[in-house]
């Protein structure tokens, strides 16, 4: 398994590291379960995966997502989960289908989260060339719900998986930093410009 990402001691990485030790917890290793869309590990997915995005292709710089939900969870690892299932682009607000492996691990106080796996989108519309149908369609419901049946024949357009790299990365841990984040998502909200 390759170690591309490893990112150690930031507030938001802990956190996503945290929930997928609590998610995993009490679940059989390889066992499937399910997670519902307002789980706190989605939500900060919304944040993290698009910094992991950007930092392998700067075509991810002005596209962020939102509403993951979820089809499949798996349990991979002693902290380990795969999940499968779709996301919205918010620049459109179109859906797409992801796949993304997490793996926590805590060794002698040092927490690290490992990425080994993440593909998204398939070929579609959109600045990315991936969106889909729009969320909240019946299309979009169509696309999460079939999407288990059809997963070994996606055509996924962003394969950030195998990548023989490891990476230190800090990401928005102070309030300017995150107030910034927001602004870069909403400029027209003038309470986000930064001070």
């Amino acid at each position: 398994m390759s170690r591309w990402y490893d990112v150690i001691g930031s507030r938001l990485v802990e956190s996503i590291a945290t929930e997928v030790e609590a998610v995993t917890s009490g679940v059989v290793l390889g066992a499937t379960f399910t997670m519902p869309p307002g789980q706190r590990l989605c939500s900060r997915l919304e944040v993290f995966l698009p910094r992991v995005l950007t930092e392998r292709s700067p075509k991810w710089k002005w596209e962020s997502l939102d509403g993951f939900f979820i089809a499949r969870a798996t349990r991979t690892g002693p902290a380990g989960v795969e999940l499968v299932g779709t996301c919205i682009l918010m620049s459109d607000q179109t859906v797409t289908p992801f796949l993304v492996q997490l793996d926590a691990t805590r060794a002698d106080g040092t927490l690290t989260l490992e990425v080994p796996r993440l593909v998204l989108g398939e070929p579609g519309g959109g600045q990315l060339g991936i969106s889909g149908p729009p969320c909240n369609s019946p299309a979009a419901n169509r696309l999460f719900t079939g999407l288990l049946d059809r997963l070994a024949d996606v055509q996924w357009s962003s394969r950030l998986s195998e990548a023989p790299r490891t990476t230190r990365h800090h990401l928005y841990t102070t309030p300017a930093d995150f107030r910034y984040f927001c602004w870069r998502c909403f400029p027209d909200d003038s309470r986000l410009r930064p001070r």
